[in-house]
């Protein structure tokens, strides 16, 4: 109760007057988000800022739409070769950054060469698989590819590493300096809680209709929501933004104050389990984990239904994901206790299974901050996995916390998430379990088959073809128990009857085009 009384108290309870902004747009034209990351330093081309803050500010040469469809944005058209490995973009003319500075061929390659082949950013199969970038012309920019690669065009939609940053952005040595971009929305001020961003009236495309927006940082779900509900912001909800959690859901469909807006499950649950360190180096542990987990009990306990199932790693709705269903994800505890059994856990004292003196205990790690709903789930797996003999102790992290123990393998298991679209299912299934991702990355689970695998699905360039690739690999990790899926959550938004025309766009982090069309109305008088 106290964080809700000192946010209701710093905001007002009400939208930002024309001082509290600090630019000069009145209360009618700004809109109020409430974030539940911290906002960085707004760099596209670290992995330290908030993914909605950056599409904001940051444009990609295309765009991945609504429909799944990549889209015209900093290009205006685009040709591939006929081997499938040289892409010329034709970029818009007389563009610029907020600054001023021409978005040029030069800029571009300018980009591409602060991110192409680093390897932080190696995770990113283009970054390794883009050979050269050359600019022959101010409006033209070529990317030769070492080998042909289906994904290219998605990855250039993504936001961090690839969108675009003025030159004059960095300092002399090229460190980041300030955000400046080509997006429709501008920095007027940019603290570690609270970013205030004005149009850019300079803007190449179709400008906003408001003219200011503020994103608040506040990390508690529940006192996002009691912001929402007093009126101190406008708009919450959103994986990247600052996720609802599934116990409030009813609350907001009952307030008649408010609209909650819902979309199809694009991001999914699973469980990292390493298959390099006992006891899941035993595929028959990684089936049991599978078979004790009841998902349609924790989607209808946790999320009211407003979820789906998982049938595998990927959500039902991302391209090449063509499975309805495997035994191997059936909630069986009895035959989960069968499969550790013939592993060799025996049931020992406590209810915990033993094997040559050591007792089946397991740490599992959450990152608490990704969704509210997190440390709720991992207790539910918690409990489920002690039923056949799984002693699992919770380790809740941050993010930052998460990511560590990610990268350096420290883990036995770990909750984590897929990425959604454009990410997946290609760069997400490289990033995750392709070999050539390490040292960045740790992968829970890789071989050369799974490698050889992947690389075969990347390098396909007929689509029938890559389906059937895709249903191997599909299959392969089905087989291995390579992940423990869970769930796929359903997108949910919700904002103030006073916000018009809020849309979802084709990822969850696609800000400037949820809030292209937004425009704020007078509230209908309350009925006496």
């Amino acid at each position: 109760m106290f964080l809700v009384s000192a946010l209701l108290l710093t905001l007002g309870g009400c939208p930002p007057t024309q001082q509290q902004a600090g630019t000069g747009a009145s209360p009618a034209q700004t809109v109020v988000l409430a974030a539940g990351h911290e906002l960085g330093t707004a760099n596209p081309h670290d992995y330290g800022s908030n993914m909605a803050l950056l599409d904001l500010l940051y444009e990609p040469l295309v765009r991945y739409g609504p429909d799944g469809t990549i889209q015209p944005a900093l290009a205006t058209s685009w040709t591939m070769s006929p081997d499938g490995r040289t892409f010329t973009f034709h970029l818009r003319p007389q563009v610029t950054f907020h600054d001023g500075t021409p978005c040029d061929a030069v800029a571009i390659k300018w980009n591409f060469d602060r991110w192409v082949a680093v390897q932080a950013h190696h995770w990113l199969p283009s970054s390794t698989r883009i050979l050269t970038v050359d600019a022959p012309d101010a409006t033209t920019v070529v990317l030769t590819l070492r080998a042909p690669y289906y994904p290219i065009l998605q990855e250039l939609a993504l936001i961090r590493p690839v969108r675009f940053l003025s030159p004059r952005a960095v300092h002399e040595h090229g460190a980041f300096h300030q955000p400046i971009g080509t997006g429709p929305w501008k920095i007027a001020s940019l603290v570690a809680q609270r970013a205030v961003l004005v149009r850019h009236e300079a803007y190449w495309g179709d400008k906003p209709q408001l003219q200011q927006v503020i994103i608040e940082v506040i990390l508690d779900a529940q006192t996002r929501i009691a912001a929402l509900q007093s009126g101190a912001v406008q708009v919450i909800g959103g994986e990247y933004l600052g996720s609802i959690p599934p116990e409030s859901f009813t609350t907001l469909h009952s307030d008649p104050r408010l609209t909650v807006l819902t979309g199809s499950s694009v991001m999914s649950l699973h469980l990292m389990v390493r298959a390099t360190k006992p006891p899941f180096d035993d595929v028959r542990v990684r089936q049991a984990l599978n078979h004790a987990i009841d998902r349609a009990g924790i989607v209808q306990a946790i999320f009211g239904g407003r979820a789906e199932v998982a049938t595998g790693v990927m959500a039902s709705a991302i391209p090449y994901v063509t499975r309805t269903g495997t035994a191997l994800y059936t909630y069986d505890a009895d035959h989960a206790k069968q499969l550790l059994a013939e592993a060799g856990w025996q049931p020992g004292p406590h209810g915990v299974r033993v094997k040559d003196g050591q007792t089946l205990q397991i740490e599992l790690g959450v990152d608490k901050s990704r969704l509210p709903e997190t440390a709720s789930i991992a207790e539910a797996i918690q409990a489920q996995a002690r039923q056949v003999g799984i002693d699992l102790t919770l380790r809740l992290h941050d993010y930052s916390g998460w990511l560590q123990a990610y990268q350096r393998g420290d883990y036995h298991a770990l909750m984590g998430f897929t990425w959604g679209p454009p990410y997946d299912p290609h760069t997400f299934v490289h990033g995750s379990f392709h070999s050539a991702t390490a040292p960045t990355n740790v992968p829970a689970y890789t071989d050369a088959t799974l490698d050889s695998l992947i690389d075969a699905v990347l390098a396909s360039t007929e689509v029938q073809a890559r389906q059937t690739l895709y249903d191997r690999l599909w299959h392969y990790m089905d087989t291995h128990a390579v992940v423990v899926p869970l769930l796929s959550p359903q997108r949910v938004y919700a904002h103030r009857q006073t916000v018009t025309g809020l849309r979802l766009g084709g990822t969850e982090y696609d800000l400037a085009y949820a809030l292209q069309q937004v425009a704020l109305r007078s509230p209908t008088p309350a009925v006496r």
